[in-house]
């Protein structure tokens, strides 16, 4: 009777160590899924203060306000849509294109932070 417990003891414990690898529940595959409100909000910020307004960019950090985010929003939307707004600040939103594939995410982004920060 001993040996038959020490036998279940033993597969038990062999079962604990050789189990199947699992993966989360309902999770397709690898990568951010959809963007939430709150990271959208950051990166849109993260790419703004990057690529938009800072020392060697188009804008310096002290320019960008509330009447120049509207300027930026209006020639960010100018610019999804194909065309320009015929403000200065067409070209900072050439700059935040330039080389890229994924410009209209970019713009998307820059656009939302701009309009959650400033209100518009």
């Amino acid at each position: 009777m001993k040996r038959w417990i020490l036998l279940a003891v033993a597969l038990t414990a062999g079962m604990g160590l050789f189990q199947a690898a699992v993966s989360a529940s309902g999770s397709i595959g690898p990568g951010p899924g959809k963007v939430s409100p709150r990271a959208a909000y950051s990166q849109g910020k993260a790419l703004t203060f990057r690529e938009l307004v800072c020392d060697t960019c188009p804008l310096r950090k002290g320019d960008l306000d509330r009447d120049r985010a509207r300027s930026l929003t209006a020639s960010l939307e100018a610019a999804y849509e194909g065309g320009g707004a015929g403000s200065p600040d067409d070209a900072a939103v050439q700059a935040l294109c330039a080389g890229t594939d994924d410009c209209n995410l970019k713009m998307e982004l820059v656009h939302y932070f701009l309009t959650r920060r400033y209100k518009l």
